[in-house]
């Protein structure tokens, strides 16, 4: 296999990011970590692939900035932390890595290794949706976030259907509820801050 970091984008797969889209490329988890070192493009691993996230829609990043407000707003003065999509997310010791849009972590942040800006103890995780993502985002993605052991609650926003599925944790070992919410002046729970579902979606472009 050729080695990821020799790869370079053409521009037909730079198109493709600009429009908003990802590019796949098979690669060993070594090849992943070293284009990691070199890319400015949010990339993740999953299952032998190396995935790079296209450009995000304005509207896509007004929801992100819109909640992260929100949620620092909530956390304030509680031993918590809210980052964005560009601290990586692994779960120790496991070959794969992810960013979520948000991430807020419980306390002292723990790292992978060495690395300062890569968590292995996120208490919750928000995911934007768009329609390149969709399927990855609520498939393997979430499952593998269930799998760190730390994740209390996934939040899963649909621009599009304007929703917004909140998935908790509970006492019973493998075992998550998903809530999801629809109707525009109910209140959605995340991590016991109420939030109306309408003003996630207010006032956005078209």
């Amino acid at each position: 296999m050729q080695a990821l970091e020799k790869i370079r984008l053409n521009e037909e797969q730079v198109a493709i990011l600009e429009a908003g889209e990802s590019v796949v490329f098979s690669a060993t988890w070594e090849d992943f970590e070293d284009f990691l070192a070199e890319t400015d493009y949010r990339v993740e691993y999953y299952n032998g692939e190396v995935i790079i996230m296209g450009l995000a829609t304005l509207i896509h990043e007004i929801i992100v900035t819109r909640l992260a407000y929100f949620l620092t707003g909530y956390y304030s003065g509680k031993p918590f932390y809210v980052a964005g999509s560009n601290a990586g997310i692994r779960k120790d010791g496991r070959e794969g890595h992810y960013n979520g849009d948000i991430l807020v972590i419980k306390g002292k942040p723990e790292y992978q290794g060495t690395s300062k800006s890569i968590i292995v103890n996120p208490h919750l995780l928000v995911e934007v949706l768009s329609q390149s993502t969709l399927n990855y985002d609520l498939g393997a993605k979430r499952r593998k976030y269930e799998q760190i052991d730390t994740v209390q609650e996934i939040v899963f926003v649909d621009p599009v259907e304007k929703e917004v599925i909140v998935c908790r944790r509970t006492e019973q070992a493998n075992v998550w509820t998903e809530t999801l919410y629809t109707i525009p002046d109910e209140a959605v729970d995340i991590d016991g801050f109420q939030l109306p579902l309408n003003a996630i979606f207010a006032n956005l472009p078209e």
